[in-house]
């Protein structure tokens, strides 16, 4: 066993961020939570490197290195990949001695593909980990970690490089084995009571009941990495850790099962509650099941115990669709019965929907996919007007068909007429090509989420746009980029790498609607072949409708939204002040960019009125919102984005701006600290030439290198007439509120 040494761990894992969301921490997970509570039980150091702030490869992979950890393991989904793989390759250039492992679903599922084109990877653990990361421990530590020293022929479940070989070593299916031991999972220790995770960070972690599940969908590969086996913990435990995360409770935090299924077993799930229950336990609580493990009698413990929000997954609501995906029945094409499993599974959704509305469970949503087997239009369309039917259904995640290796359908997808192309010939990045275009012919009904995830894309983008402040702790890369092009290339990505936080936002705005459809999935196809540090892309084109520039939203597997009042509108300051009392505009979708010098200068004067208020906050607060502003942040003291430094704007001809106006100051390729010395140096000069240091303004003004289209001497004019900047700042500071208007 080995010696604990300061300053150094046995084992550090990384749960990097990635994908879609706009989470840009690296935080706790469950899943190697439980490994790193099992290794400190047997006398082992691991740790979980936890970052709570934006922060670029470089940075990152320097704090990782400050741990001196012998082994670092990644728990790797497809969306987190990149990233993960990003950091992996860096510290391994740095510290070759360091055991690079790979866990978690698509390290299971493409493990030797990892290995083989991944040299700095050095093993892969597949499926359930902590019994067999122990023993792959226990032996690294007998031969005083060195990798190359050790014999890994007799871990099962793990694939891993001997030389020029990859080895893949049976399967261990140690939870396969003991499924049918009570409670077998309680072995682990628990990664709340064990101190590992702390109980605020439940509420965005979650809690696991059980693993695995027993169903037949083929477009799912739970049921085959589980071997169609289920392993639980106690209830006792379960209550345990429930009551331990309760002591953090805050107002709105909803505590979530990640169980596949929590009510799976529906007597099981009724003990959970009930001990709830008698505890006396009060957390809010959340998890998704099927509608066809749920009774009334359950529905009402669910509701005594805290339950506020319950998700069922439906997928279709045509019988036969559902009798080929195997969602009820085990798959079968040609149906042996009159599907009367998947009819009584439909009705069942708007039954206990409907019941669990009634006595009161607030919030109640469903699952639907397009695209799936022999599905024709107006089959896909009936699931639609179904949920809708369904009226004690809140909303849906509306799924889209994606065929992922490891899964049954996997091997039989071409019957169906569907094409699986790998992008640069990897196979975690697929895109699943469909025998016709019925996707984006579907009905998106009112109830979607695609609406609130747009919404919340369109917020993050207008703030973004705006150059909003925000928090950035450090120097040395941005959080986020505008791309004002239609194509990028390798030296962008790569450049990104330095430049660009750790799963930042990227925001690329094409030219027009034909050139963001011709050009998209190329861009995102060199996205993926070159590396990016960020797959957290938003895709908009420009639009001009009369005297308003149009930015519409874009999503690939829908076509994008005509509407206009969807899209995010730019405007000049005139459009704003004449229309305040429309009630048909909305200003939470605008854009505020001054056009002209008398634009500008009637912003200017609107702003010294608005000064004259007594309570100026209270003011805005009642009136209709104002839009976002693009150039605000001249007339304020410290808001300015080439101060705070969030946000980079790159246009087609690789040029480097810090705002809409703004003088180059760069080009792609240029290191964070080169763009700042060229920004500094502009500054200085400009400072010398208007005598800045001798100006009564200069307690309050920040010497906007780029005050158009104000005039240099206008704006130092103005600056010395009248003191705008707490307005300025305040009107800043209140497009924070714009998102709960």
């Amino acid at each position: 066993m080995s010696k604990i040494f300061r300053n150094q761990v046995d084992c550090l894992f990384i749960f990097s961020p990635g994908g879609g969301d706009a989470n840009n921490y690296f935080l706790y997970h469950i899943g190697s939570g439980y490994i790193i509570s099992f290794l400190r039980l047997n006398g082992y150091t691991a740790e979980q490197f936890i970052y709570n702030d934006f922060i670029n490869l470089e940075n990152c992979v320097r704090k990782i290195l400050m741990y001196n950890a012998k082994v670092i393991g990644f728990t790797v989904f497809n969306t987190n990949f990149i990233t993960s793989i990003l950091i992996a390759e860096e510290l391994k250039k740095i510290s070759p001695k360091t055991i690079i492992a790979l866990g978690g679903p698509t390290a299971t599922t493409y493990s030797e593909f990892i290995l083989g084109k991944y040299s700095f990877v050095d093993v892969c653990f597949r499926n359930e980990s902590e019994e067999i990361f122990l023993q792959f421990i226990s032996q690294l530590s007998d031969n005083h970690f060195d990798f190359k020293k050790i014999d890994l022929g007799q871990i099962k479940g793990i694939t891993y490089r001997y030389g020029d070989k990859i080895c893949r070593i049976p399967e261990s299916n140690i939870l396969v084995q003991n499924s049918k031991k009570t409670d077998y999972l309680d072995k682990y220790p628990s990664p709340y009571l064990s101190g590992f995770i702390p109980g605020p960070a439940g509420f965005n972690i979650g809690l696991i009941t059980a693993r695995g599940c027993n169903q037949n969908c083929v477009y799912c590969n739970c049921a085959v990495l589980s071997k169609r086996r289920f392993t639980t913990h106690s209830v006792d435990r379960v209550i345990g850790e429930i009551d331990f995360i309760s002591r953090y409770s805050a107002r709105n935090q909803i505590l979530k099962f990640f169980d596949d299924a929590f009510s799976l077993i529906p007597q099981r799930a009724k003990r959970i509650c009930k001990a709830i229950i008698e505890n006396k336990i009060k957390i809010p609580l959340g998890c998704i099941t099927r509608c066809d493990c749920i009774d009334e009698e359950l529905l009402d413990l669910m509701m005594e115990a805290g339950f506020v929000s319950i998700g069922f997954s439906l997928e279709s609501a045509n019988p036969k669709t559902l009798r080929i995906i195997g969602k009820v029945h085990k798959a079968e094409d040609n149906p042996s019965d009159e599907l009367e499993k998947e009819v009584l599974f439909i009705e069942k959704l708007g039954v206990v929907s409907t019941y669990a509305k009634k006595i009161g469970i607030k919030n109640i949503f469903s699952s639907i996919m397009v695209g799936l087997p022999n599905e024709t239009i107006e089959e896909a369309n009936r699931t639609i007007e179904t949920i809708d039917k369904y009226v004690n259904i809140d909303y849906y995640i509306h799924n889209f068909l994606n065929i992922y290796q490891g899964t049954p359908l996997f091997s039989t997808y071409p019957k169906y007429g569907y094409k699986v192309i790998f992008i640069d010939d990897n196979p975690i990045f697929s895109r699943t090509i469909y025998p016709n275009e019925i996707v984006k012919e579907v009905n998106v009904s009112l109830k979607s989420q695609i609406h609130r995830t747009q919404k919340a894309n369109d917020n993050n983008t207008l703030k973004i746009l705006s150059l909003l402040d925000e928090k950035n702790s450090a120097d040395g890369w941005f959080n986020n980029i505008i791309l004002l092009s239609d194509t990028l290339d390798r030296h962008f990505v790569d450049w990104l790498k330095e430049i660009l936080a750790i799963n930042g936002t990227i925001i690329q705005i094409y030219s027009n609607k034909d050139a963001l459809f011709n050009h998209s999935k190329n861009n995102y196809e060199k996205f993926i072949r070159y590396s990016t540090p960020s797959l957290n892309i938003l895709n908009y084109y420009l639009k001009r409708d009369n005297n308003l520039l149009l930015i519409n939203s874009y999503s690939p597997s829908l076509l994008d939204l005509e509407n206009k009042e969807d899209c995010i509108s730019i405007c000049d300051f005139n459009f704003v002040r004449s229309n305040l009392t429309n009630p048909e505009i909305n200003f939470l979708k605008i854009l505020c960019k001054e056009s002209g010098v008398d634009d500008a200068i009637s912003a200017y004067d609107y702003f010294c009125e608005a000064k004259k208020e007594k309570n100026l906050f209270s003011s805005l607060i009642n009136k209709r919102a104002f839009p976002y502003f693009a150039n605000l942040c001249k007339w304020t003291k410290d808001l300015s984005n080439c101060k705070n430094r969030n946000t980079l704007i790159v246009n087609d001809i690789s040029e480097i701006r810090l705002c809409w106006y703004g003088r180059k100051i760069g080009t792609v390729g240029q290191s964070y600290i080169e763009i700042f010395k060229n920004f500094e140096s502009c500054q200085n000069k400009i400072s010398n030439q208007r005598k800045c240091n001798h100006c009564m303004a200069k307690d309050y003004c920040n010497k906007c290198i780029s005050p158009f289209p104000v005039s240099d001497e206008e704006y130092c004019i103005k600056q010395n007439m009248n003191d705008i900047t707490k307005v300025a700042e305040l009107f800043m500071s209140f497009d924070a509120f714009k998102q709960y208007m």
